[in-house]
């Protein structure tokens, strides 16, 4: 008898449905995303076909009448698993916690922590917002999915309950192009795209590239985002006449025209978990220039899919683009070995067979820890 399982995703319309559709190949699967998040990410693209057992429905999240359509579709469809992506916000925490509850006597909760422990600044004083509700939705999952080694450690550090399986997927690719662009050459070019955050190591990157400028270092930077960091930096990018800022939302058309026209991503990170920004590089083939911290260690290897520099190091940076920008071949070498990642370790298709068979596989006494 084919399995059922119900996706509820407050967040990330675009993972949630890249999931639902390669889950959809081997189960029944219903996933419920955020209206307004997925006309946003989905403006100018096609949203990914699920198969015929795949329904998508979607909600707004905000009133009792969403949350009831929601316990609604979850009964009828007769879930085996409901499967949450963790929520931001009292109001989609509550909605998660109020349907792990109902659905918790009659079937298996899953959920997908994409961040064990919010990222410092707006992220942190946000995450701290009905945490209560978080916690609970946290105790009450059967499963836990986190993405690399380091999220691992960091979520088996709150000590989860011994009957919780936790287990480590792959962050699959998203921002996929319809059709790839064509060949780079000279003079190497390098995006940042994204929220602008102290933690982004924004302040990094610019005493760089003010290095790289005064070197005449060939190179080319498009910065594409929003946040307290370009406001307070862009003065200074804009003397680079190397450099072009986008000071706003990128839509996800003009991230993956970016992404194409670029060969690499730059990520000068002084914290990170793990990294949609990086499974978006490598899903375009493109890759990825990372600081040596936290989950980008998990996805990014040195000298095959990326260059990692040390965290807060800026002739660390310097020489990592310094290397790629003088030669071509390494700059083709690692584009390669970044699609390669994008078809095998980030392949949603492996992804999900790999969480369908922990969920469905017959529990092991003390649960289990990846």
């Amino acid at each position: 008898m084919m399995r059922t399982v119900a996706i509820v995703a407050p967040h990330f319309p675009e993972y949630a449905l890249q999931y639902a559709a390669a889950l959809s190949r081997s189960c029944k699967v219903i996933v419920c995303v955020d209206r307004g998040q997925l006309n946003a990410e989905y403006e100018g693209r096609e949203t990914p076909a699920l198969s015929s057992s795949g329904e998508m429905i979607t909600s707004n999240f905000k009133t009792p009448g969403d949350l009831l359509r929601l316990v609604w579709i979850i009964f009828r469809a007769k879930a085996d698993v409901l499967h949450l992506q963790e929520a931001v916000g009292p109001r989609r925490r509550f909605f998660n916690a109020v349907l792990a509850a109902v659905v918790k006597p009659f079937g298996k909760i899953a959920l997908t922590v994409h961040d064990p422990a919010p990222h410092p600044g707006r992220d942190g004083n946000e995450g701290r917002r009905a945490q209560f509700l978080r916690d609970y939705v946290r105790r009450t999952s059967d499963f836990v999915i986190v993405h690399g080694q380091y999220c691992l450690d960091q979520y088996i550090a709150v000590d989860p309950p011994a009957r919780q399986k936790v287990i480590l997927s792959a962050h699959g690719g998203i921002l996929s192009p319809s059709i790839e662009g064509r060949p780079l050459d000279d003079p190497l070019r390098m995006y940042l795209f994204g929220r602008m955050e102290s933690y982004k190591g924004i302040e990094i990157l610019c005493q760089a590239v003010e290095i790289l400028h005064q070197q005449a270092v060939p190179f080319r930077l498009t910065i594409a985002g929003k946040g307290p960091e370009l406001d307070r930096l862009q003065s200074r990018f804009s003397k680079l006449p190397e450099v072009r800022v986008f000071n706003g939302f990128a839509p996800p058309v003009e991230v993956i025209n970016s992404l194409q026209a670029s060969h690499c991503v730059v990520m000068p990170y002084t914290s990170a978990t793990q990294s949609g920004i990086a499974a978006a590089a490598f899903a375009n083939h493109r890759f990825v220039i990372a600081s040596r911290i936290g989950g980008l260690v998990d996805v990014v290897t040195n000298m095959t899919n990326g260059l990692l520099v040390e965290p807060g190091d800026v002739p660390s940076l310097v020489n990592a683009i310094k290397q790629v920008a003088a030669d071509p071949g390494l700059r083709a070498s690692l584009m390669a070995a970044a699609k390669h990642t994008a078809t095998t370790d980030l392949s949603w298709e492996r992804i999900a067979s790999d969480v369908a068979t922990k969920f469905f596989d017959p529990p092991s006494a003390g649960g289990e820890r990846g």
